[in-house]
């Protein structure tokens, strides 16, 4: 019991630790998923603006000039890109002049793709050249503010008296700049939200994680970090890339985290194999540890048999043996050669002794051949009223009590058996009847056909069995428990004998019995 509780505990405690070795796992995963979320939200962002800026570069009204300077530098030659687009307010911009290179454009010609236009190289260019998107901010944006005049205006006396309110809110007081590049688009946070969210279950999922979570945006920076048992949350990450048209101004800096409230069921989940395993070593252990006690008390209960059989056949072995030498003493010392009533009467007496022990004997030696599945059966045909008949003779016979033996046969004339042990199945049931009933024995014999099986009934007015021992009496060895006082002296062999017989014919016994109402052994043989 010792060790089965020490390894029940090892495995708990190795249980436990697996878990809180997963559970870092699962920390170290989910912020691992988080920071890919958001370097896919800022390829999202960039190439939502790259979207923006090639539409917008492509404008049919807005003319790009690319002027070289220097036409005798064929290698370093250098290139002026300016700006123009007429509006039909008269006010004109243009000549924003961008000064590079030509072997910087075609590098990056070359990284924009194959057949590449000049919006698409510019704005190649400006993901990577500050002083190129500056120039597209300023130059879009002054467009975009003269568009809206009333709106700007109101965005600049707002911004005046509300200097610590986010811009993002300021940006958003009037949707007429929803178009512009300074606006956001409708319902911007929860369309990040979204997402960052989406983004963040599609790493989760690649690493098998599925777990409820819940993402947690916030202006100011959070310096808690609670990671428990029960909870698990990513650090927090700054978010910048907000909306898809802002590039000139990016509004307030957003914090985001992710918050796992229940991890340990994705933590659980992961450790399935894991946690089988344990509980079917766990199993085996207890189903081992419960056989082998089962085994040893099985054992202990075999030995105290065994014991009480010693004792049972050293007293029926020295019965006859000291009835025969008194038998022997008396023939030699009293004279009782001289009176031959007297000698046929010790003789008979050593003859019966001698028949009893050479029964015993028997028994035993029929079990031990049992136990070896020795036994040959030599089956015939036997007459059914012949044979309980011989046995009711021979058992009255030997008992030295009163006994009232009845037999009724319904209808079964022959059955196919060995005889002889067949014979002394029902010898062992009517002597078992006779023992076990009292002074008066009242013993019933039936015999029957159902369907294709022969069936016998010995019945007596006995004692009964306890319920708790009938499954048992077939049992070497067993006898019913009557204390240290056994009225009546046996092997505890005959019964077990009876059953190995009957089920060596394929038949099957039981016994019906009721306390102080007598038992009901019932044999049935197929025919």
């Amino acid at each position: 019991m010792l060790s089965l509780i020490g390894i029940v505990a090892f495995q708990v405690f190795w249980c436990v630790n697996a878990y809180k070795v997963n559970k870092k796992n699962f920390d170290a995963n989910i912020d691992l998923a988080m920071q890919k979320a958001m370097d896919d939200c800022k390829k999202e962002y960039f190439d939502s603006i790259h979207v923006v800026l090639v539409r917008r570069l492509s404008d049919p009204a807005l003319k790009i000039k690319i002027d070289t300077l220097h036409e005798a530098d064929t290698v370093h030659k250098q290139l002026t890109i300016s700006f123009f687009m007429p509006d039909t307010s008269k006010v004109h911009w243009g000549f924003n002049p961008f000064n590079t290179t030509n072997l910087v454009y075609n590098y990056y010609a070359r990284m924009a793709g194959p057949h590449p236009t000049v919006p698409q190289v510019l704005v190649e260019m400006s993901f990577y050249v500050p002083q190129l998107m500056g120039l597209f901010t300023g130059f879009f944006g002054e467009k975009d503010i003269v568009a809206y005049p009333k709106q700007f205006e109101k965005f600049k006396a707002y911004n005046n008296t509300h200097i610590f309110v986010p811009e993002d809110v300021m940006l958003k007081l009037d949707s007429g700049m929803d178009n512009s590049i300074y606006g956001f688009p409708p319902n911007f946070r929860q369309a990040d939200s979204s997402k960052l969210l989406s983004y963040l279950n599609r790493e989760l999922h690649k690493m098998d994680i599925y777990s409820p979570l819940s993402l947690k945006f916030s202006t100011k920076q959070d310096t808690t970090h609670i990671i428990n048992a029960h909870h698990s949350e990513t650090n927090e990450y700054s978010y910048k890339y907000h909306g898809f048209k802002v590039f000139g101004i990016i509004g307030p800096e957003f914090f985001a985290k992710a918050v796992f409230s229940q991890p340990q069921y994705a933590i659980v989940r992961s450790m399935t194999l894991v946690l089988l395993l344990s509980v079917l070593l766990i199993v085996s252990a207890i189903a081992g540890f419960n056989y082998l006690i089962k085994t040893i008390l099985k054992q202990k209960k075999l030995a105290e048999l065994k014991d009480d059989f010693i004792n049972n056949m050293t007293h029926e072995l020295k019965t006859p043996i000291a009835t025969l030498t008194v038998a022997i003493e008396g023939l030699q010392k009293f004279n009782a050669l001289n009176d031959p009533e007297k000698t046929q009467r010790y003789l008979q007496t050593s003859r019966t002794e001698l028949s009893r022990l050479n029964e015993l004997v028997t028994k035993v030696l029929n079990i031990s051949a049992f136990e070896h599945d020795k036994i040959d059966l030599v089956k015939e045909n036997i007459n059914v009223d012949e044979l309980i008949k011989d046995v009711i003779a021979s058992e009255a016979l030997k008992t030295e009590k009163k006994v009232d033996i009845s037999y009724q046969n319904s209808g079964l004339t022959n059955i196919v058996a060995d005889k002889l042990h067949f014979r002394n199945v029902l010898v062992n049931l009517v002597d078992n009847a006779i023992k076990y009933s009292g002074d008066h024995p009242q013993i019933a014999i039936t015999c029957s056909q159902n369907n294709k099986e022969a069936v016998f009934s010995v019945k007596d007015n006995g004692q009964g069995i306890p319920k708790s021992h009938q499954k048992q009496v077939f049992d070497k060895f067993h006898r019913v428990s009557t204390g240290n006082i056994h009225n009546v002296k046996g092997t505890g062999l005959g019964l077990s004998y009876v059953k190995y017989i009957v089920e060596a014919h394929g038949g099957t016994v039981a016994v019906k019995s009721e306390i102080n109402a007598g038992s009901d052994f019932i044999v049935t043989l197929p025919l």
